[in-house]
């Protein structure tokens, strides 16, 4: 455990050295664009043109007066977020981009501590400052930073959420998981967990939730943004099962192999180039994985609390499942850190004795630890198609189907072992 510490400061410093390289430098043609998007749809319903945010002109020729070169896989940053998203940043544009990228950095980061502090709750301080380490010093924050994606404030309202679920508000964590209508792919694969575990008050909240939001920001940008946002997102799917714009112009254009998930391991071993190969490869692992769910899951879902690996597995699935997982919405593996440590705080509440007495703050600290190397896998996955690395064809990818299949494997064992001893 000590070498895995200095494994992570070490490889940490070395983040946030390319991070404050990163905003020291300004911007370049090899720096991180995401934020462009953010900022040019902020102008957008700013300026009362909302109706262009998912028009390619517009977000060029803004992002173009920002940087004067073509930046992204399609030669601009598109807006992938509904238009309440850049309503809420709409503020932030009057000021300058520069100013406002460092002020994104800032909420972000406040965000990414918040995280922390939520997951941790009511332990050692040595395991609070760990936690703090983990979140803030892994590849996923890296990338979160310096693209200003949304990725901290979409799990800290998984971590809200989770929390008023255990306390049986379930209104309040259907409210509070509207930060996944940010990635309505995300949403969506919740609200069929939801629905499967006959949680309705949760995904009545979320629904609910998200109709609200639309309907607050409605005034900044018509309800016609919203419905163009609707048919972008049936255009994104096409592109996605097209192959993201290797094989002609598309609504959205992007590097499948650069994106965790089954999409994104499906590319790099068929290549992009052959979207059909991609989408069977992609499909049938993914009809697979949740065969083996399903077997592990018998009898289960109507449990008010089923066993930590079937939920772990359930969230890995989900990560796996969504088609747009770029590194920076790794940060959602924390969930699974979440998840265990309330596991483990609530066992011992219960008086029950953890693997032969370990103390309770190495068992903790060795939860954060596996975390952190699972966020810092995502580094690897991401970095060898800059070519920094040998191809290891997604090791986070790989870890999280051997995660999904964990439940299942153990249910299996147990089925053998009754049957031997039964014999």
């Amino acid at each position: 455990m000590v070498v895995l510490v200095a494994a992570l400061l070490a490889v940490g410093g070395l983040w946030l050295t390319w991070l404050v390289g990163e905003f020291a430098a300004g911007l370049s043609p090899s720096g991180h664009h995401d934020f462009f998007a953010l900022f040019t749809a902020g102008e957008l319903v700013r300026t009362g043109h909302a109706a262009s945010l998912y028009s390619a002109s517009a977000l060029t020729a803004l992002e173009r007066q920002i940087y004067p070169h073509p930046t992204g896989y399609a030669g601009y940053m598109p807006f992938l977020n509904p238009p309440a998203a850049a309503a809420l940043l709409a503020p932030l544009t009057a000021l300058p981009f520069a100013t406002a990228r460092i002020a994104w950095f800032v909420i972000n980061l406040a965000l990414a501590v918040a995280c922390a502090l939520v997951i941790t709750n009511g332990r050692d301080i040595r395991i609070r400052v760990l936690g703090l380490a983990v979140v803030l010093l892994t590849f996923p924050a890296f990338q979160t930073f310096t693209e200003g994606q949304w990725s901290f404030l979409i799990l800290l309202g998984c971590l809200g959420a989770l929390a008023a679920a255990r306390r049986e508000r379930q209104w309040l964590a259907g409210v509070l998981l509207v930060v996944l209508w940010l990635k309505p792919p995300l949403l969506v694969l919740v609200l069929v967990w939801l629905v499967l575990t006959r949680r309705w008050r949760i995904a009545a909240g979320a629904v609910g939730a998200v109709i609200a939001v639309t309907l607050i920001t409605a005034p900044w940008t018509g309800f016609g943004a919203d419905v163009s946002y609707l048919q972008y997102l049936g255009n994104v799917s096409v592109a996605h099962v097209s192959g993201g714009g290797a094989v002609g112009q598309t609504a959205w254009e992007g590097a499948l192999p650069n994106m965790e998930g089954l999409i994104g391991l499906a590319a790099a071993i068929a290549g992009q180039d052959h979207p059909v190969l991609v989408d069977a490869l992609a499909a049938a692992v993914a009809l697979l994985l949740i065969g083996v769910l399903a077997f592990a899951m018998r009898g289960q879902l109507r449990n008010a609390c089923p066993p930590l690996d079937i939920c772990l597995g359930a969230m890995a699935l989900g990560l796996l499942l969504d088609p747009h997982l770029y590194a920076q919405d790794c940060v959602l593996l924390l969930l699974l850190v979440a998840l265990t440590l309330y596991r483990l705080q609530s066992m011992r509440m219960r008086g029950y004795r953890l693997l032969l007495g370990v103390d309770s703050v190495v068992l903790d600290a060795a939860v954060l630890l596996i975390g952190a190397v699972l966020l810092d896998l995502s580094a690897i996955d991401t970095l060898w198609i800059q070519g920094l690395f040998l191809r290891p064809l997604h090791l986070l990818t790989v870890a999280l189907i051997a995660l999904v299949a964990l439940p299942a494997w153990r249910r299996r064992r147990s089925t053998l072992m009754f049957d031997a001893a039964a014999t």
